[in-house]
């Protein structure tokens, strides 16, 4: 009885051991080995998780500026070219034409002219700069006879107004709000043509001032909406501004055309107001003109200095109306555009006198 005793007690000692240092539990789907606490002498090696790839779909990608310049688009004739993405901005664009006539290039949006980039004759190479407001895809309209090439870099956070070195022959396009002053602009001694448009319901009256002096008015008496065309003679080269009096948005194109390879006058036609390019005329011009018109078409003629030759009027309705243009070079030849303003369709040839 004893020995049982003992025996007993120490199983009894044994299991008080087993239970005071605590029992393995086992968990169905669990390992049976217990994972090991890392000590400071153990690494642990991470496990990398497979990368999840999501498949991401946009409507229309934008194209990454990946190259200088942005784009270049080759081509030859007429044709319009195929799309290309422009963030807002003021973007510059060379164009080099290697053919002869013509090279015109218009920028585009959904199909329509936003701006005229180049109008220019046979081989040429140059660069201009254009602004656009909204982002989107464009393209450019253009009128060749030959090969041509365009780069277009762009676009640059600043104004129109700095990049006026490359406009051709001096374009400048200013945009404003109601009454205010423009930013200074360059004009060279010569003929200045303002293009403006006006977007509200009131007339728009313009200042122009040289170096800080009045030199000119550009008004409007139309109410708007409403377009007008100005020819200025600029005296003396210098800084100028407009000085804007109107409710609403305008803007102007500010063009001065140079009188390169200047073609030999014979007739000119047009519909509406119009600046030419241009012309040769040689010995005094008997001209016949023609308006359609409800109101009389004024014609100017403008030497590159801004000299007036004549000053022309041709009455409403007029189909056969004579008008003799003196020659200032007395036999000479003369080198002249045009300034037409008219509200129909109007015609003018030229026979040597």
């Amino acid at each position: 009885m004893k020995k049982y005793l003992l025996i007993l007690a120490v199983l009894l000692l044994v299991a008080a051991a087993v239970f005071g240092a605590g029992c393995i539990q086992y968990i169905p789907g669990q390992p049976t080995t217990p994972t090991p606490t890392p000590s400071e002498t153990m690494t642990e090696i991470p496990t990398t998780a497979p990368t999840q790839v999501t498949a991401v779909q946009t409507q229309t990608p934008k194209p990454q500026r990946t190259q200088m310049p942005m784009h270049q688009i080759d081509g030859s004739g007429t044709m319009q070219t195929w799309q290309i993405w422009l963030d807002p901005g003021v973007s510059i664009i060379t164009g080099k034409n290697y053919g002869t006539g013509n090279f015109v290039v218009w920028l585009c949006e959904n199909g329509q002219h936003v701006d005229m980039l180049f109008n220019e004759l046979n081989s040429y190479e140059g660069k201009t700069a254009f602004e656009i407001d909204d982002a989107g895809y464009y393209t450019f309209d253009v009128i060749a006879s030959g090969t041509w090439q365009l780069l277009v870099d762009g676009p640059y956070d600043a104004s129109l107004a700095s990049f006026n070195t490359y406009r051709p022959n001096g374009i400048m396009f200013i945009t404003g709000s109601n009454t205010m002053t423009s930013a200074p602009f360059t004009l060279e001694k010569g003929v200045a043509v303002f293009n403006g448009y006006y977007q509200g319901s009131d007339s728009i009256s313009a200042t122009l001032y040289a170096n800080g002096v009045s030199a000119g008015m550009l008004d409007s008496d139309a109410r708007g909406p409403a377009k007008t065309q100005v020819v200025y003679p600029v005296q003396i080269a210098g800084s100028y501004t407009l000085n804007v009096n109107t409710v609403g948005n305008w803007g102007f194109e500010i063009t001065q055309p140079l009188p390169v390879n200047p073609i030999p006058f014979s007739s000119i036609s047009g519909n509406g107001d119009e600046v030419t390019q241009y012309y040769a005329i040689t010995g005094d011009q008997m001209l016949t003109m023609s308006n359609s018109g409800t109101v009389p078409a004024e014609l100017i003629f403008y030497q590159a200095d801004g000299t007036v030759v004549g000053d022309v009027v041709i009455p409403a309705g007029a189909t056969d109306s004579k008008y003799l243009l003196k020659n200032p070079k007395a036999g000479g030849t003369v080198v002249c555009l045009v300034s037409v303003s008219a509200n129909g369709a109007w015609s003018v040839s030229g026979t040597h006198s």
